[in-house]
């Protein structure tokens, strides 16, 4: 018997099935990403009291932005056309000048927190 052999290979696994591996590949990595995602949204939160509007930032580290509900004087909501059809905006609040105290992206609602501000300041204004 001959030691020198003139082929040895292994059957090739990838390039035999290419699309089942980039299925597989998008998969894990979809699996990961999407992971990594949840834990990203879940580190922003944005409240509304009657009285307040409270948005927080990360979890391990906290950073806290607090503005009176009544010092409010716009609302500012951005959505695309897919955002309208799924309910969700970019959100940005301001209280004095131009550039927003609270801006937040991808919120459920917006209109929502628009009529909140807006009763919220509708019972500031002096009666007639």
């Amino acid at each position: 018997m001959s030691d020198t052999w003139l082929y040895d290979e292994h059957p090739a696994m990838f390039r035999a099935h290419p699309f089942l591996f980039l299925l597989l590949l998008v998969s894990v990595v979809g699996i990961l990403a999407i992971g990594v995602w949840w834990v990203m949204h879940k580190g922003e939160r944005l409240a509304l009291s009657d009285r307040e509007v409270l948005l927080e930032r990360g979890l391990l580290a906290k950073q806290r932005t607090e503005i009176a509900l009544s010092s409010i004087r716009s609302v500012r909501i951005t959505q695309t056309l897919g955002q309208r059809l799924f309910g969700v905006g970019h959100v940005e609040l301001f209280s004095a000048g131009d550039i927003a105290e609270i801006a937040i992206k991808n919120m459920p609602r917006p209109d929502r927190i628009r009529a909140i501000a807006a009763s919220r300041n509708l019972d500031l204004l002096p009666q007639r």
